[in-house]
Order: C-alpha cells, then structure tokens, then sequence
C-alpha cells in the first residue's frame, strides 16, 4: 500500500473546554464524506462520545478511548482502533482523532505508524480569552502552547465571548506560539469541509520535545434528580478546569459545561436520556472533593 493510498487521519487537539466536540459535531453534519471519529477523554466517562452520539446519526462511526491520553497511556489502544477501522467494509474516506485536552499532539503525530492509516493534518482549537491567562505560566502553559505550536493549523474558537475591536489582537496573541496559520472558527459548511478536512502544510517539530500538566479527575454522579440552579451555583467560582456531563431534573434532563468560569446549562429532548454523571477536571483531588460536596448538596 502506498503513502498516498492510505486512509488519512485528521487529529483535532486542544486545551479543555477549546471546542473540539461541537467543532466535530458540526463537520459531522457538513460532510459527505464517510468519517470515522475517534475520541480521547480523561475520566472514566467518555462524555464527548456520549454526546457525538446524541448528536450524530452514525453511531457506529464514534469510538471511544477513555480514561487515559493518546499522547501516552493508550497509545497501544490507539494503534489497534485505528487498526480495525481500517479493516472495515467499507472503510472510512478519513479519520478524525479528537484528542483529549490534556493531550501533547507532539507525540501523536510520531507513535501512530500504521500501515493503512497516515496522519494528514494537526489542527489545534484554542479559546483566545481562556488561553491568555492559562498559558502564561505553570502549571498549564507549557503543555497549552506546546498544543500550539505541535499543529499545522490553529482555529481561534469562541471569538463571540470577545469584543469585536479586541479580536484582531486576540489572534495575534495566539500566533506568537506557532508558526502555524491561525484562522478563526466559522459555522460555514464549506469552511469546516476545507479546513477541517483539507490537507495542511506539516509544522517542523523539534526531535526531543515534553509537554505536560497534572490534572485530576471524578465523576460525580447524584442519586436523585438535581436542583438546576443549585447545579450553578455549585459549579460558578469553583474554579475548576473543566465540568461536562447531563443529569437529570425535575422538569428533563439538562447538559452540563463549565469552561472559562461559565456555566451553561442546556435542555435535551425528552427521548434523550441523561448520563447521570458529571466529569469534573481541576487542580487536585481536594478540589474535586470540595465541589462534588457541593454538587450532592444541589439534589431535589
């Protein structure tokens, strides 16, 4: 089989809470091509794939590698998923590896030798307003611009939350790690099937490269239907890294993120049922502790 003939793999990297999930939600609905998505998450609840497949009508294209980082502890899992994919009938046209946000795309794009599958392109998500204060300095920026500056492409996500005379430098901000283009994120399908999925000019990495953050993990999971507003009450200020997951309530369930400081609370249809389960990311264990305290105080 030849370079060119193998199945192209295109891996989406970011730090948490980036955008990487609704970025491939969206690809998902805007192409023709038969995809096959892999994802990466910490925790021992795979809630990106949980909610791709709420989502998505393939089901079967969503694959899962949980509690660990591709860039490291599962490496050999990564080897043989991509190994039965490929092995499909039909095969899929690409794959699209979401890497969990704790993932150095360095190593990535060195370990993963397989003999039908190459790696085509490393796109990078980043949230400029969450960025700049995160990767300043320890424990988060080395790892945080290390994601930058491992990818051929840097999508700048969330430029919303930013006013519109301070966008411009907000980019700016973020090609001061890479030598990579830096673009701004855009809903356009003909956008995502382009940038997404064209090929990209490969970034020259350096041979000895180590990037990592400690972080720490639980599921909090209630045993009675929660109180919404409690839920963010708990969750504002608690200053964790990351919260995801979807819970029942009183009235349905609800989608539970937390990034950047905010807190977004949203309905899903009645014949969605909920995970039941929040993955929470922060600091340290005691800090997980604190704020699964305050969750179980949220219950009806």
């Amino acid at each position: 089989m030849t370079e060119t003939s193998k199945t192209p793999i295109t891996v989406l990297g970011g730090w948490l809470g980036a955008g990487k999930t609704t970025m491939v939600n969206r690809l998902l609905r805007a192409t023709n091509e038969r995809l096959a998505i892999i994802v990466n998450d910490v925790g021992d609840v795979n809630v990106d794939a949980e909610f791709l497949r709420e989502d998505s009508d393939d089901t079967d294209g969503v694959i899962e590698l949980t509690n660990g980082c591709v860039c490291c502890a599962i490496g050999d899992d990564l080897y043989a998923t991509v190994h039965e994919l490929t092995a499909r009938t039909p095969a899929p046209h690409r794959i699209v590896l979401e890497a969990s946000g704790v993932a150095d795309l360095f190593p990535i794009t060195t370990f993963l030798n397989h003999p039908r599958a190459s790696i085509d392109a490393v796109i990078a998500l980043a949230d400029p307003d969450n960025f700049e204060y995160l990767s300043s300095g320890p424990p988060y920026g080395s790892l945080m611009r290390s994601q930058l500056s491992g990818a051929d492409l840097v999508v700048a996500t969330k430029l919303d939350l930013i006013p519109d005379d301070e966008r411009d430098a907000a980019l700016d901000g973020l090609r001061k790690f890479t030598k990579a283009q830096v673009i701004p994120a855009s809903d356009d399908p003909t956008w995502l099937n382009t940038v997404m999925l064209g090929s990209h000019e490969n970034t020259d990495r350096p041979d000895d490269h180590e990037a990592t953050a400690p972080v720490a993990t639980t599921t909090w999971r209630p045993t009675s239907p929660v109180v919404p507003a409690a839920i963010t009450q708990a969750l504002t200020g608690s200053r964790l890294l990351r919260a995801k997951g979807s819970v029942a309530t009183a009235d349905g369930a609800v989608r539970v993120h937390l990034v950047g400081g905010r807190v977004e609370l949203t309905t899903l249809d009645d014949d969605t049922a909920p995970l039941n389960a929040i993955v929470l990311i922060g600091h340290s264990a005691d800090q997980l502790d604190e704020v699964a305290t305050a969750l179980s105080a949220a219950t009806g």
